[in-house]
Formats: C-alpha cells, structure tokens, sequence
C-alpha cells in the first residue's frame, strides 16, 4: 500500500503493520476535540495528525507500543505542519501513565 495524502499532512506506513483504513479516518473525523488529545495504540499517528489539523489549538500526544510504529508516527509527524503540536512516544500505556507529562510541565493524567 502506497501513502495516504490528507489536506494537510501525507501518511507513510510501510514501517507499520496496522495500515490505514476506513475505520481509522471515520474515527479521526467523528471524534470531538478538545486542548488536550490523547491518542492511545497511534500507529502511523493518522488520528493524532487528524485531531491537530481539526482543532488547531490542541495539544497531542500519541503513544503506541511498537517501536516500528513509533518510528513511522514520528517520520509522519515531522513531514507535517503540525509537528510543534504533536508528540509521538514509544510506550505502554499502563507502565506510563503516571509519568506523562505535557511540555509545559503539566501532568497529562487530565486527559
């Protein structure tokens, strides 16, 4: 599968074994925004560049455990206009949750 072009930002995932789908994209389009988005198993980081193209003041994070797609996420993020607002880590959400933090020092345990 080749990449997916957005209005504003271009998916890669030859790095991911989750490619993009209807699902991915109806969700990114039906979900409700807010400050702060929280986008939990990314993969390519589709909804996380989705949410920050919809809601230009939110701040995202996206997390995933696979350090294939976390590299892809990443790779997708910087090739974007939205990479001030985005952040992609690599981890488990259960062993990490208490230790995200947003970049200006706040606790993300809000989202």
């Amino acid at each position: 599968m080749g990449n997916f072009r957005f209005k504003q930002f271009e998916i890669e995932q030859d790095r991911c074994a989750m490619k993009v789908g209807t699902d991915g994209v109806l969700l990114g389009a039906w979900a409700q925004g807010g400050r702060r988005v929280l986008d939990i198993g990314s993969g390519t980081g589709l909804i996380s560049l989705m949410m920050a193209q919809r809601f230009p003041e939110a701040e995202v994070v996206g997390i995933d455990m696979d350090a294939d797609a976390c590299v892809q996420a990443r790779v997708n993020v910087m090739a974007s206009p939205f990479r001030d607002r985005v952040e992609i880590e690599c981890c488990r959400l259960q062993d990490s949750i208490s230790t995200l933090s947003l970049r200006n020092g706040s606790s993300r345990r809000a989202f």
